[in-house]
Order: C-alpha cells, then structure tokens, then sequence
C-alpha cells in the first residue's frame, strides 16, 4: 500500500549565509520533498533573525532560532541538521551532533579530510545509529570514482576562478595586490594542502579525494583566471577501468561568488534522496 502522507524529516539548519538562505528557501518551496526546517543558528544573531523572519511568513509554526550549535542539537524534533557554515563548525562540533543522535548534511566537506576526524565522525555515528551525507557539490562523476574508487591509480582536479572568487583565501595572499591579467597557476599540490589554503573555495576538491583515492593522493592544481566563465572544475581520472575526463563550467552563485549554484542544487538533491526515497538514478 502507497504511504499517501510520508513523514516529514525535521530540519536544523547551522549557517544563514548565502548558501544556507538558498538551501532553507528550496526546502520551503517542497523541492527537498517532505522535509521542514524547524530550527537554525547562525553565530550572527541578525543573519539567523532576518531567515528566520523570511521563512515564518510561509509556515504555520514559527522556526526555532537557537543561541548555540549545542542548544540546536538538543532540540528533540530534529532528525537531521544542515551544515552550511565552515570547516571550523564541522571540526569543532560534527562529532558532538552526530552522538546526539542527529543525522547530518555536510557543506563544508573540506573538514573531513582532517587526519582522524572523518574516522572519529564515522565512529560516532555508526554507535548512535544515524547517517552522514555529503553531497557532489560543484562537480559531477563522483558516482565514476567512488565504483573505480580500488581501480583508480592518479585523479587531478583542476580548478578555474576569478580573480575575486579567490580573494581572501590563505593560498592566495601573495596574489591580492598583484594585477592577474592571464590564467595563473596560483596552488599546485595534494587536496590535503589545498582545503588548508583555500576553505572557501575547494570543497569540490574533498569531496573529489573523498570519493577517490584519498587527500593526500588527489592532485590540485588552482587557477586564477580574469577571463573564467565561472567557477570551472576539470577532473582528470586514470584508472584500469579506463580514463575518465569531466568538466564543468558553473555559473557562481548571485549572493557569493566564492560558491557555485550548482552546490546549491547537489544539496537540494541529496536532501531529497533522503527525504523522499524512491527511483534513483545513480546515488
């Protein structure tokens, strides 16, 4: 028999920043499937009030706007929470929010690739029986590796962005004063060393060594270029299954030029694979 009113998964939602506002407003429009968000924090009291006061004009019950990651992760309701924020709050709080028995969504997938934390997160999780999701972000093909993932024998990721896109970054203080008027090779080396240099931008890049063969095996090449279309990915695979080739070319998102739309919609996709489980194609 057809469950004609599938249950509704409770969202909290941690980071009301660009990528969070977005996140939060597709999951009102029901393009997450049966899923609400419930409660969010953000450390900027003004961002969380301003979505908070945005998504309570569409919704009967009003949001719960918690004080603290710890106050959000103790709200019994929520099934699973939303990380839209930085590495520092995947660091500094996955493993508390996962042993309290809340399953989590991973943005800031850079912070897995510290040595022991995805080993520490994974452990508590399997012990409270929740999940980890992390979704494709701005790439596509991480089905390709993760099936070749014991086949595979080097993967390079090469990344294109403005100028701007970069600025701010660690790895790219050298460059801030200086004129680009060509594609420059700003960053060449293992993704372990680049999510250090550049948190903001190269999330794709974990996420790629994640599916793959690893951070410290996965080579990053970064680029600055004036003349990019957009946030541009290549992803170069050799493996004994065959050599894998895959490029795209994202437009950044309106709000933040730093993040692709397309991460946007990875995470929309992925929340609606656990939300409404159904035919999938691929994972």
């Amino acid at each position: 028999m057809v469950n004609k009113h599938p249950k509704i998964v409770n969202l909290g939602l941690i980071g009301c920043g660009a990528m969070g506002s977005e996140l939060a407003r597709s999951v009102q429009r029901g393009e997450a499937g049966p899923a609400s968000i419930i409660a969010l924090f953000d450390q900027s009291a003004s961002a969380r009030n301003r979505l908070s006061q945005e998504l309570n004009r569409c919704q009967a019950t009003p949001l719960i706007e918690a004080n603290t990651i710890s106050e959000l992760t103790q709200i019994d309701k929520i099934d699973l929470i939303v990380e839209c924020a930085s590495q520092q709050v995947v660091t500094d709080h996955a493993v508390n929010i996962v042993s309290a028995g809340k399953s989590m969504l991973i943005m800031s997938s850079g912070a897995m690739i510290e040595p022991g934390l995805m080993q520490m997160v994974m452990a508590s999780a399997e012990k409270s029986g929740v999940s980890l999701y992390i979704p494709s972000g701005a790439v596509g093909g991480i089905d390709a590796l993760r099936a070749s993932k014991h086949l595979l024998e080097e993967v390079t990721i090469i990344s294109s962005k403005p100028p701007v896109a970069l600025s701010g970054a660690p790895g790219f203080a050298g460059w801030e004063d200086e004129k680009i008027d060509e594609p420059t090779v700003i960053f060449q080396g293992s993704a372990a060393e680049a999510v250090g240099l550049f948190p903001a931008n190269v999330n794709v890049a974990a996420t790629v060594s994640l599916a793959g063969i690893g951070p410290d095996s996965t080579q990053v090449v970064v680029i600055a270029d004036p003349d990019s279309p957009g946030n541009v990915h290549e992803i170069k695979a050799t493996s004994t299954a065959g050599l894998f080739s895959f490029r795209f070319e994202n437009r950044p998102h309106d709000k933040n030029p730093k993040t692709s739309f397309l991460a946007v919609l990875a995470a929309v996709e992925t929340l609606r694979s656990i939300c409404q489980p159904s035919l999938r194609v691929g994972t």
